[in-house]
């Protein structure tokens, strides 16, 4: 039923479906090869059936179809109690977010910090010497209105870590009882005894909070060399690995620490960001969605995920490097 609703009643495509998200998973492995053509109408039927699928298969299964167990999957579609396992079952999965994001995230709400910009004094000299107000300072482009366009903008907020927050954020609100709400990284340093989703790296003060306060970090900035590009900076992480982008392929990280682990053992910060345009949001679409699969890698411990995105789509991304802590 639900391979049909998806368009993947055929081996064909389920196959390619398959392989796709067993190489989110991480590194594709012979044994996560997709189920023979008449292994996968075994499936379909249950006949022929003897118990469940092995593990690896359950494995992928489980990461194509969030919120059913794989029981369920095997189950007549009429069957009593199949209707319980439909994805986002509340109890089920508050369970599960409780034990990623945390259990005083989930109680108190989810604070989701984006960085805010203002005009650089030198800038504002400038401007005002010629003669420019501050609501043209930014503009339309390409407004199809022949129109005044009157901006106030007192503080600017980067479209790309904006685009990243709504990603975790229309998934978070998925589920019942969950709370959101936004505040720009000045606020949160200012007050800062509270669990928090971050986006963007060097840009957002909740990393140079994490970075300082932190006496061995999971990862440090460094700066690039001239000669290597234009990105100015690249990641080093504490096992040693060196990361930095390009104009073909960015590079993310989601970063999950406790600030306090003795004072406060289920609190955690997480740090989404990246290098380049795309490294913030390649990073936020893949917590958004894998969010399940690094917490039964990392369970409850600390660990820095490196995403890799193509520069052309922010769904491309896929895990890279897993460092746990």
């Amino acid at each position: 039923m639900l391979l049909a609703e998806r368009h993947l009643a055929s081996h064909q495509d389920f196959c390619a479906a398959y392989k796709q998200c067993a190489a989110q998973l991480g590194a594709p492995h012979a044994k996560d090869d997709p189920p023979s053509k008449a292994q996968f109408y075994n499936w379909m039927s249950g006949e022929k059936m003897v118990g469940l699928p092995h593990n690896h298969h359950r494995r992928v299964l489980a990461h194509m179809f969030p919120g059913w167990s794989v029981k369920a999957l095997f189950s007549l579609a009429n069957a009593p109690g199949v209707a319980s396992q439909a994805p986002d079952e509340p109890a089920v999965i508050d369970q599960c977010l409780a034990a990623f994001f945390g259990s005083e995230m989930i109680d108190r709400g989810a604070t989701l910090v984006v960085p805010t910009f203002e005009l650089a004094t030198r800038s504002v000299e400038v401007l005002e010497a010629a003669g420019i107000p501050r609501q043209h300072i930014f503009s339309k482009r390409a407004s199809v209105f022949n129109a005044q366009h009157r901006i106030d903008v007192p503080t600017a907020l980067a479209e790309n870590d904006v685009r990243g927050m709504l990603y975790v954020m229309s998934m978070m609100q998925r589920h019942d009882g969950m709370t959101v709400e936004i505040q720009s990284d000045r606020e949160v340093v200012l007050a800062c005894d509270r669990p928090y989703i971050s986006f963007g790296l060097s840009s957002n003060d909740c990393t140079h909070m994490y970075l300082e306060s932190t006496n061995t970090p999971l990862f440090t900035i460094q700066d690039t060399a001239p000669s290597h590009g234009p990105y100015l900076e690249h990641l080093v992480l504490a096992d040693g690995h060196r990361y930095s982008s390009d104009d073909s392929r960015n590079i993310g990280i989601i970063a999950r620490v406790r600030p306090s682990a003795d004072l406060h053992p289920d609190r955690y910060w997480i740090l989404c960001a990246g290098l380049g345009s795309r490294g913030t949001t390649g990073a936020s679409w893949y917590l958004a969605k894998h969010w399940r699969t690094l917490q039964e890698r990392a369970i409850d411990r600390e660990f820095v995920a490196v995403i890799s995105v193509r520069t052309y789509s922010d769904q491309t991304a896929y895990l890279e490097h897993l460092l746990i802590n």
